[in-house]
């Protein structure tokens, strides 16, 4: 007898306490809401998982892809949901993408990005995870299986440091509690940062004794798609990745606790080169094309981002013709009528959008993803790479030098398109047929400047940001060689847009282009948006009182800092509408 798995209810632009009021905001279900009511299970709390190994599998398997919405715990694809959850908010944020309409068949308007409150801003506090892996962290041990319990720690530790990152605080013992009586407590971020921490040390301990076997992997993961290659050691260096990530994150802000948790990691195994994949779902044998290429060529509600667009088109980067594609039509000035060349075009963040889609309208023909079966990915070998890479550029004991670790991790990116041609039949080739050795040695853009030009629109022209080169020169100061590393992993780690916003906001690299209308409160263009804000409802008001709280402020303001962002920044010649640049301060 199938049981329905537990999962939470997503309410408005807040996630609210499961089984409590929602609110008035959604009165017609939306495809990320569509069959949540029916799938919670509201006359068994614990559902089956709690005394049956067979059920706890089950429950654990439909928790792991939900870290990001990529897929629903039924196995079936969730774009929608990642739309939610990613696309039109953090993957704007970031640089990557820019949503390209201002309103939606579902959801409300987005107009312009930059706006409270929006329909979107509660999306990346999804906390489904937690509720799918409860019987994972409370019941595995008792039934024999404390390895399921480590593989729930470190997915609820993926979840929880990232909501930490994103809002400043997480509601993370009662989201693991699933505590059904509000208001969910919403904790400080050092206060989850320690006990994620402890958590990756506990999972870390079990699965190295535990050393689970690939057919016990596989009634956790998806069959045909396994996450771990079959071998627990991927999941002991997806915990140790995640530690460093976090261990950088707070570089600042504790920098002797930073130093021991980062090098803690990397004795105990991060992924790096030698691993074969990252750590995420390959589809070479399924024909399942990525959310982000559905949204973008399905929907029309995504074009590349003006940041990542200057970036790759400063350093003439020779992959970029292979990641993203020119619009299939031509674009014209919509106040002259101009034509544009045909090349490669990105929106800046938050311009005003027409309220027009398909790709011969608006901001449709300019550029869309061009790698159909990209991996949906949760941590990539990179980041892990690049982390250590300014970790030994810090003077940590990251086991090789800040060189050896940058320039592996430009080359990760070269593998990954590699691999994302061929599963997409393009002929077979190499690093170095698509020009890694000539890139990592180039040197003819530092001292440049690359603008910015919108054919659509003058009005969003601007000069570009960087002007390094892309060669490792030792004779570089620290800050430069951080620029460096930080700038090269935000293309290597495309599309993981959370990282990227997160390094920006730690480390003011790479330098992105800043949105062009801003609606938020707090919020100062050139430090752009530094923490998500949710919507109050009368419902909520007691829980986000609690968020206020951890944030030290009015979580409202969006230009209120997490506890890691230590300010270190100066100011520099005036940019955009006269404001001075931020000139980033990390040494």
């Amino acid at each position: 007898m199938n049981r329905p798995l537990i999962i939470p209810v997503l309410c408005g632009a807040v996630l609210c306490s499961i089984l409590s009021s929602c609110g008035d905001q959604f009165q017609e279900e939306y495809p990320w809401m569509v069959g949540r009511q029916e799938e919670m299970s509201n006359d068994d709390d614990e559902g089956l998982g709690a005394t049956d190994i067979n059920y706890l599998e089950q429950e654990l398997r439909g928790a792991i892809p939900l870290m990001i919405s990529y897929r629903k715990p039924d196995g079936s694809w969730a774009p929608h949901n990642y739309q939610y959850q990613r696309a039109n908010n953090i993957d704007n944020y970031a640089g990557y993408w820019c949503t390209t309409k201002k309103t939606f068949a579902f959801g409300g308007p987005l107009d312009p990005l930059y706006s409270y409150p929006n329909d979107y801003l509660g999306g990346p506090s999804d906390n489904s995870v937690f509720t799918q892996s409860k019987n994972a962290i409370f019941h595995a041990v008792e039934l024999g299986k404390p390895e399921w319990r480590a593989v729930a720690l470190i997915c609820q530790a993926y979840v929880g440091h990232e909501v930490t990152d994103f809002y400043g605080g997480c509601p993370y013992t009662d989201w693991r509690n699933v505590n059904r009586t509000p208001p969910n407590k919403w904790q400080r971020g050092e206060e989850v940062y320690d006990l994620i921490f402890s958590d990756l040390d506990e999972a870390v301990s079990i699965l190295n004794e535990r050393m689970p076997s690939a057919t016990e992997l596989q009634k956790i993961e998806d069959a045909g798609t396994t996450l771990s290659q079959g071998d627990w050691r991927y999941w002991v260096k997806f915990a140790n990745s995640i530690r460093l990530r976090m261990a950088m994150n707070i570089v600042k802000y504790d920098p002797d606790k930073a130093r021991q948790q980062a090098e803690q990691a990397v004795q105990d195994g991060v992924f790096d080169e030698t691993d074969a994949r990252d750590m995420g779902y390959y589809f070479e044998q399924t024909n399942t094309s990525h959310s982000l290429y559905k949204i973008c060529h399905d929907w029309h509600d995504l074009r590349l981002g003006a940041s990542l667009e200057n970036i790759l088109k400063h350093f003439d980067h020779p992959l970029f013709t292979y990641i993203f594609n020119g619009g299939s039509y031509t674009i014209t000035d919509k106040y002259t009528g101009v034509a544009a060349a045909p090349g490669l075009y990105g929106i800046r963040p938050s311009v005003q959008m027409d309220n027009v889609t398909g790709y011969d309208k608006g901001y449709g023909p300019f550029s869309t993803l061009a790698l159909q079966y990209l991996p949906h990915t949760f941590f990539k070998r990179a980041e892990a790479l690049f982390l250590r890479a300014e970790g030994a550029l810090r003077g940590w004991n990251m086991g090789g030098t800040a060189q050896e670790f940058y320039e592996k991790g430009i080359r990760m990116l070269f593998t990954d398109v590699v691999y994302c041609l061929a599963a997409q039949g393009t002929e077979t080739t190499t690093e170095e047929e698509l020009g890694y050795e000539t890139y990592v040695n180039s040197t003819s853009m530092k001292g440049q400047k690359t603008p910015y030009v919108d054919p659509r629109n003058a009005e969003n022209n601007m000069e570009g940001r960087v002007s390094i080169d892309v060669k490792w020169d030792e004779s570089d100061d620290d800050e430069l060689k951080l620029e460096k590393i930080i700038t090269q992993k935000y293309i290597a780690n495309f599309p993981m847009s959370a990282e990227a916003w997160t390094t920006f906001r730690r480390t003011g690299y790479p330098r992105l282009l800043p949105p062009k209308l801003n609606n938020l409160t707090g919020v100062d263009v050139e430090l752009q948006i530094r923490h998500i804000p949710l919507k109050e409802e009368t419902n909520n008001m007691d829980e986000l009182s609690t968020l206020n709280a951890a944030l030290g402020g009015d979580q409202k303001n969006a230009g209120l800092r997490v506890f890691w962002d230590v300010p270190t920044e100066g100011r520099g010649e005036p940019g955009e509408g006269g404001a001075a640049m931020i000139v980033p301060k990390n040494f």
